[in-house]
């Protein structure tokens, strides 16, 4: 597997497709284990994150880590926009 530190790279190859993928991501993240898709493992100081893809994310220190957990956060799924219409006229009197 080919190691990068590119967030956005490594996110596009492994983003989650929908809230259990992203809450496994982040369990995996942040107690550095393996959970559905995602596994977190520490090397040489180092925490390493795998997903589907090929590439292995390296991040160096709690300020990366941080970041991804930023970026996973605020991840949009595309049943989030239904969710947004999803009572659209229930507030109007029949």
């Amino acid at each position: 597997m080919t190691k990068t530190t590119d967030i956005a790279g490594w996110l596009d190859e492994n983003e989650p497709e929908d809230e259990q993928d992203r809450a496994d991501l982040l369990a995996s993240i942040r107690n550095v284990e393996e959970n559905g898709n995602y596994a977190a493992t520490k090397k040489g100081g180092r925490l390493l994150v795998t997903g589907w893809g090929d590439l292995t994310l390296a991040l160096a220190d709690e300020t990366a880590k941080a970041r991804l957990i930023r970026e996973v956060e605020i991840l949009r799924f595309d049943d989030d926009v239904g969710q947004a219409f999803r009572n659209v006229g229930l507030d109007r009197k029949a």
